[in-house]
């Protein structure tokens, strides 16, 4: 059995030979590959979507903040105007009850207003700044309140002279009312422009509320999108990763020639061959199997002509065989055939006569010629005691040599006389 070893280990010999190491395109169009690949995807979408938000985030807090200040500085300005016109409210009330008491004493300042706090055209268009239009409506102001307040110091002046010299009409000559007006008329339109402004912001920064939030549910929408897509990329993968590692176990468990069972397969499966003849009360054969003159085959044809033949081999025992039969190649032209339940060492003798006999049929080739092998069985019988699939591999190897020795083309029984 092993003096053929050498020659029947072609198809090895030619895959290491022949075998390229693996391409990087076919690295990279693994499932691990993809694996990497949504890593990176994931990545660059997350560093996006965040670099958005935070965009979006910044974004929207200086606007706030502009918005804010804007809305904060058109309520003072309203408010200031607010406080001039009671100012000159209060100089023209001043007016028109000394008109009427002809007492100096409502002509007092400190009743018009706090001396430190009195408001001033200036610095109203001062607090107005840029607005252009708003400077120019209220360039007139800063004459007319100095027209207005100098009339009103005359006033108080020859109120405490003499307040009954002259008439009233006399007294009120320097106090010019249509000054206040005017003014009156100025601060009413600045006001509404300013009221008309602060409704502008406002609504301004409600759309711009509303956007933000629009934006940032996009962006949420998006996140859920990529989320929902990596996970069904990954879920894919892992389908893909499943298939492989079963893929790649069968194929440890195979052999990649014949398709066949191999060593490691009969190992795993060891308890589960005995167990199953144990608890059905018959017997287990275990029948080695190797190759004759299958040296000469490959010499003659090649190794091309050689995995024919062992693969034509495997087919012609697979069809000897039962389902619940196990078939392996062990290596080379080595075979194991485990008879999973047979009545008695009969049984499995007449399998393999029957294996040595369809081994031995010509075997046609694709060149044309014709490929003459034969077959050497040996037998080992499971499970008088508690022997394991290596120890009855050995007796049956035993049995095989026997076989060989005695002319091969034939099987032989370990235990028998002469093995």
């Amino acid at each position: 059995m092993h003096q053929s070893k050498k020659a029947s280990m072609n198809d090895a010999a030619r895959k290491m030979n022949s075998g390229t190491p693996p391409k990087q395109t076919e690295i990279e169009g693994s499932v691990f590959a993809g694996f990497r690949q949504v890593l990176r995807k994931g990545a660059l979408i997350f560093a996006l979507i965040i670099m958005v938000l935070i965009s979006m985030i910044l974004y929207q807090y200086q606007r706030s903040e502009e918005a804010v200040r804007s809305v904060a500085h058109t309520r003072q300005v309203i408010a200031y105007i607010d406080a001039l016109r009671t100012y000159l409210l209060n100089l023209d009330t001043a007016v028109r009850q000394y008109a009427e008491s002809h007492d100096p004493a409502d002509l007092d300042p400190g009743l018009i207003c706090r001396p430190s706090q009195c408001p001033s055209a200036g610095r109203l268009i001062a607090l107005i700044g840029a607005d252009g239009a708003q400077a120019t409506r209220l360039a007139p102001l800063p004459a007319l309140q100095s027209a207005l307040e100098a009339g009103f110091g005359a006033l108080q002046q020859r109120a405490e002279a003499d307040a009954d010299v002259t008439p009233p009409e006399r007294e009120l000559a320097g106090f010019d009312k249509s000054a206040i007006e005017e003014i009156h008329r100025i601060l009413i339109e600045a006001g509404r422009e300013e009221l008309r402004q602060l409704e502008a912001r406002e609504t301004a920064r409600i759309r711009d509320q509303n956007l933000s939030s629009a934006l940032l549910g996009m962006a949420g929408l998006w996140t859920g999108l990529a989320l929902l897509g990596l996970y069904r990329e990954t879920g894919r993968l892992i389908e893909a990763g499943i298939r492989a590692e079963q893929t790649i176990r069968q194929l440890g468990l195979r052999d990649p020639l014949t398709g066949l069972a191999n060593r490691r397969f009969l190992n795993e499966n060891e308890r589960h061959l005995i167990a199953g003849a144990k608890r059905s009360g018959k017997q287990m054969a275990v029948l080695a199997i190797d190759l004759d003159d299958f040296k000469a085959v490959n010499d003659l044809y090649g190794h091309a002509a050689g995995d024919a033949v062992l693969v034509t081999s495997a087919e012609r025992m697979k069809q000897l065989l039962r389902e619940a039969d196990v078939i392996a190649r062990l290596g080379g032209d080595e075979f194991v055939i485990v008879l999973g339940q047979v009545d008695d060492a009969g049984a499995a003798r007449e399998v393999a006569g029957r294996v040595v006999e369809s081994l031995s049929q010509p075997v046609p080739l694709a060149g044309g010629g014709i490929a003459r092998i034969g077959a050497s069985v040996g037998i080992a019988m499971c499970c008088a005691g508690g022997e394991t699939l290596g120890e009855l591999l050995k007796k049956a190897d035993a049995a095989l040599y026997a076989a060989k020795r005695d002319g091969k083309r034939t099987y032989r029984e370990a235990g028998a006389p002469g093995v």
